[in-house]
């Protein structure tokens, strides 16, 4: 019901109603509705949802990891020596079939970015890490102006001092 209120991300829990959830792409359905809520009990990857009343229309997971050097784009390991460089992953990134084509895609993978980015400022990190999982994710990455990685151009990185700086100007 698109007319129903559009609530801002929060974390995903039992209440949320995810069974109807469709974005087009099976495993993204099926990280939510079978995997996403246990993984964040066993410690794993958070997931964020958007929802109209409690109805998920569109979910993006984050989790802690690192690349090793070589995998990074140059601007990502300036100064970092060979040591693995610690990022903010985004596992997971859907929007539901009917809600898609609305810009609610780009409000929630900003809502990401800067959810990663205070993170990062907690705890650390280099850099914001998408694993795009085909050329049609991958295009929309690149619209943030993302750096691909040298050994894999699925894998998009964008650095967290370019984030910040791309908030405050917002």
């Amino acid at each position: 019901m698109p007319d129903e209120q559009l609530n801002a991300p929060v974390l995903l829990d039992k209440s949320h109603e995810i069974a109807s959830f469709d974005c087009g792409k099976t495993p993204l359905n099926d990280f939510l509705t079978k995997y996403a809520l246990h993984n964040q009990a066993s410690g794993g990857a958070r997931t964020y949802v958007l929802t109209r009343s409690k109805r998920v229309i569109g979910y993006y997971s984050l989790a802690p990891g690192s690349v090793s050097p070589e995998d990074a784009p140059a601007r990502i390991i300036k100064g970092q020596g060979r040591y693995p460089v610690p990022v903010i992953l985004m596992a997971r990134f859907a929007v539901d079939s009917s809600e898609q084509g609305k810009g609610l895609g780009k409000a929630l993978f900003r809502d990401a970015l800067r959810r990663s980015l205070t993170g990062a400022q907690t705890i650390g990190g280099r850099a914001f890490l998408v694993q795009a999982k085909d050329e049609e994710a991958r295009t929309f990455y690149l619209k943030f102006d993302m750096e691909a990685s040298p050994t894999n151009v699925l894998h998009l990185f964008l650095l967290f001092k370019d984030i910040q700086q791309s908030m405050a100007r917002d």
